[in-house]
């Protein structure tokens, strides 16, 4: 679906290019709609299943924009319509009694849920990003994580702002560290959170509870882009050779390991960095 999303992504922004990659959204995209409920790899690329979150919500979303995007095929748009239904339908067997949003049945706490919460957002409030189990989902990886690293910990009990990130429980590649590229991705969903409150978002009050307890402070765009800020300046601390990122940051010493200048996490920081661009100018227009 990722493929379909950019190619359309780039047809919207230069329109003469729509004809030229037409046949491959379709070709991509029939493919989802006829393929969807079979065993897939996860987005780490380590286990299988027919039920990640990651691939179901952003499939979703790719499916919904195609089936605009090719609007006078009908068969096709009703193809990808009911395709896209029909994955929203499932999406619901993720979310635990409390609201947690798992993975996968074989994974449940994995931080591509956040990824996914980023990445295939439709703002037709399925897993909108003030909603209570996208605020379960952040609150639960927070509290694993912080409990999780070295790093966090020390950072807890000097009273120093912002959690860094890991794949998921249990992981053990490299060590299992926390990764840049979610430390990034996590900043994200709370700059559109920060967005959100900007522009008059109504929370519920069991989910600005919520809030409330991870920040420390009550539920504000200023308090929730204060956050985003945190989770990056804490992250920053540990790019200590000019700013080149490693795929990952050592969960005891804060060295940087693993591959080096990942493509991914400048990616995920310069969507970071969009994002908080949106919402520090929205906060600024309610203070003026």
């Amino acid at each position: 679906g990722l493929r379909a999303i950019t190619l359309m992504a780039y047809a919207e922004a230069k329109l003469d290019v729509k004809q030229r990659v037409m046949p491959m959204v379709q070709k991509t995209l029939d493919r989802v709609a006829a393929n969807y409920t079979h065993s897939g790899c996860d987005l780490w690329e380590e286990v299988r299943s027919t039920d990640f979150f990651w691939n179901r919500y952003t499939m979703r979303k790719a499916l919904l924009q195609g089936s605009v995007f090719v609007a006078t095929d009908l068969q096709r748009a009703s193809t990808y319509t009911a395709a896209a239904k029909a994955i929203g339908d499932a999406l619901p067997g993720h979310v635990t009694s409390e609201g947690f949003v798992c993975e996968s049945q074989n994974r449940c706490y994995d931080t591509a849920t956040i990824e996914a919460f980023n990445v295939g957002d439709m703002a037709d409030g399925m897993f909108g990003p003030l909603s209570n189990e996208v605020v379960q989902t952040l609150r639960g990886l927070t509290h694993y994580f912080c409990n999780a690293y070295e790093l966090n910990q020390k950072a807890a009990q000097a009273g120093v702002p912002g959690v860094l990130y890991g794949r998921y429980q249990g992981d053990s590649y490299d060590g299992g560290n926390p990764w840049v590229l979610l430390a990034a991705s996590v900043a994200t969903l709370l700059y559109r959170q920060s967005l959100a409150v900007a522009k008059g978002a109504k929370v519920d009050p069991a989910v600005s509870k919520l809030l409330e307890g991870l920040l420390g402070q009550e539920v504000s765009a200023s308090n929730l882009l204060g956050a985003g800020d945190s989770i990056l300046s804490r992250m920053k601390t540990f790019l200590t050779n000019g700013m080149h990122m490693n795929e990952q940051i050592d969960r005891n010493t804060g060295g940087l390991t693993s591959a080096k200048d990942l493509t991914w996490n400048y990616a995920n920081v310069l969507k970071a960095m969009t994002a908080r661009e949106a919402a520090s100018a929205a906060v600024v227009t309610i203070v003026v």
